[in-house]
């Protein structure tokens, strides 16, 4: 990795480690249109489910990996747990080269498994946050 590089993937993850958590009011709207159209109740966005993305994005980013399984073997579930939701219902998302979240969506809605845990009527909340990278990582879950 070049210096620049590695300069800007540093800044990056300083400001999103600093930044507040915070609903995307575009993502909330997306994603509960595409939920509408097949008849599933809308989501609401949750800051812990937000938080358990923007950790795995920012760890993905920092340690050069793509995948659902943490570095420390951590599942989804388990990361969710760690930011004190206590779930009965869970599923993630993630994306990576995407350059705006129309994308991110249209490539998660075209994809079955993705979609599916995006019209899950299980699920209750979502969470979403876009890493250095282009990595894109959604949560979504439903609280017990």
């Amino acid at each position: 990795m070049n210096i620049l590089r590695r300069l800007a993937l540093a800044v990056a993850l300083l400001i999103a480690a600093i930044l507040p958590l915070r609903a995307d009011p575009q993502a909330v709207q997306m994603l509960n249109a595409m939920r509408a159209q097949q008849g599933v109740a809308p989501l609401s966005y949750a800051p812990r489910l937000e938080a358990a993305a923007r950790a795995h994005a920012l760890d993905m980013a920092r340690h050069g990996y793509f995948a659902h399984t943490g570095r420390d073997g951590s599942g989804v579930g388990d990361r969710v747990r760690a930011q004190g939701y206590r779930w009965c219902y869970v599923a993630e998302n993630l994306a990576k080269g995407q350059g705006d979240l129309t994308q991110v969506m249209r490539g998660w809605a075209q994809s079955a498994p993705h979609y599916r845990n995006m019209m899950s009527r299980n699920a209750k909340g979502f969470g979403l946050f876009q890493g250095p990278d282009r990595i894109w990582a959604m949560v979504l879950a439903a609280p017990c």
